[in-house]
């Protein structure tokens, strides 16, 4: 349980680290006399930083064991915040984002890998439901969070609270992180990467997660402009629209491990792809009715946040073991890849929207095809329930 609480506690340190940050942007923005693109760049060299030493820990996990990795990164993540709190010219502010994120990459890749180590894909299946909804909440709530510390404590607040959250990390991190095994054989290059990109099966799972995660993204990413600048709701109102959808994908969540022991993976993952379908479907009559009441627009969102909850609980911990001792380093790609690509998605949503939620609903509809399509090329590399299917043939026999 011990175990369990730490990796949560660093799973909330890697979901809310920027969203908790977010709200002292005007703060910022007025004390360093910056330019929204100025202002914009403390994210974005805080998210390449995270991407491109994303697949260094990955590497490093792989060799040298999940525990001393994840300690050095909360440690670079610990003095890159200090950098923050104490920056008192924009560029001290840019120098400790970078090393935040660099620092942040190693929880982040590595810390459900503590679990992956322990326990068996089935177990997994049913932690990963605790822990999406642990890291959901967190990054529902950390704008709200982020909002009242500025409100009293200015834009340093914020990152005093990361501070403390990082601190509770590592005394967490040391007291209850097993060592691990290492594997010297791993060198520290970058072409250790060459199973996981020449694996066909891997290239299919790490496609599908990816695609899937996209279109929520997409989602949260537009629709401030498009519920308050063209939908006519209210900040206040707003809230309760992106606060449903958090929760609903939060309590699927944590209800997911009951039903994955209760009807099988099998069962759960297909049920998922149903509601994902019938998500697909009315997204489509949305985008040709150009439906415009938010109430019914964040009701059929619902669906799709609820519908992928069992298929990407299910496939995380797959994927992981389809090349065997590469655990670091597929997640590392998991976790480069949704960065790249959410960054690319959001950006090409934003270009072609033109304030109606056809243009959005587009853009969504193009990865819903796209993880389907993903998919359904892995299970032509071979059932990916065959372990199930053996145990059902075995109690049948």
């Amino acid at each position: 349980m011990l175990l369990l609480i730490t990796i949560i506690m660093m799973e909330i340190l890697s979901g809310a680290e920027i969203d908790i940050f977010v709200p002292s942007f005007p703060d910022l923005q007025n004390t360093f006399h910056l330019s929204p693109f100025m202002v914009e760049l403390t994210l974005g060299v805080n998210l390449t930083a995270h991407c491109v030493t994303s697949l260094i820990v990955g590497n490093l996990g792989d060799r040298y064991g999940r525990r001393p990795i994840i300690l050095l990164g909360l440690g670079i993540f610990i003095i890159g915040s200090l950098f923050c709190i104490f920056s008192t010219a924009y560029w001290h502010l840019l120098f400790g984002r970078f090393w935040q994120g660099v620092g942040v990459s190693a929880p982040a890749v590595l810390s459900y890998l503590v679990l992956a180590d322990k326990y068996s894909a089935e177990k997994q299946q049913q932690l990963m439901g605790v822990l999406n909804g642990a890291m959901n909440l967190a990054v529902a709530f950390a704008p709200v969070v982020g909002s009242y510390v500025n409100m009293f404590f200015h834009w340093q607040g914020n990152f005093v609270l990361l501070l403390m959250l990082s601190l509770v990390c590592l005394g967490l991190g040391l007291a209850f992180l097993p060592k691990g095994v290492r594997n010297p054989e791993i060198s520290f290059s970058l072409k250790e990467y060459g199973p996981v990109l020449r694996s066909q099966k891997a290239f299919y799972y790490i496609a599908t997660l990816v695609f899937s995660f996209q279109i929520y993204w997409i989602f949260i990413a537009m629709s401030p402009i498009f519920y308050m600048e063209d939908l006519g709701v209210s900040l206040k109102v707003f809230g309760f629209y992106q606060g449903a959808l958090a929760a609903v994908f939060s309590l699927a969540s944590f209800g997911s491990g009951f039903f994955l022991r209760r009807y099988g993976q099998k069962n759960c993952f297909f049920f998922g792809v149903f509601l994902l379908a019938g998500f697909t479907v009315m997204l489509l009559i949305l985008t040709f009715l150009n439906v415009k009441d938010p109430m019914v627009i964040t009701a059929v969102m619902m669906l799709q946040s609820i519908g992928v909850v069992m298929p990407v609980n299910i496939l995380w911990p797959l994927m992981l073991d389809c090349i065997p001792g590469a655990k670091g380093r597929l997640a590392a790609v998991v976790v480069a890849c949704r960065l790249i690509m959410t960054a690319l998605s959001i950006q090409m949503a934003s270009f072609f929207y033109d304030g109606t939620v056809r243009s959005l609903g587009l853009a969504i509809g193009l990865f819903m095809v796209l993880s389907f399509w993903m998919g359904y090329k892995l299970f032509q590399t071979g059932s990916i329930f065959k372990k199930e299917e053996e145990v059902q043939r075995i109690q049948a026999a």
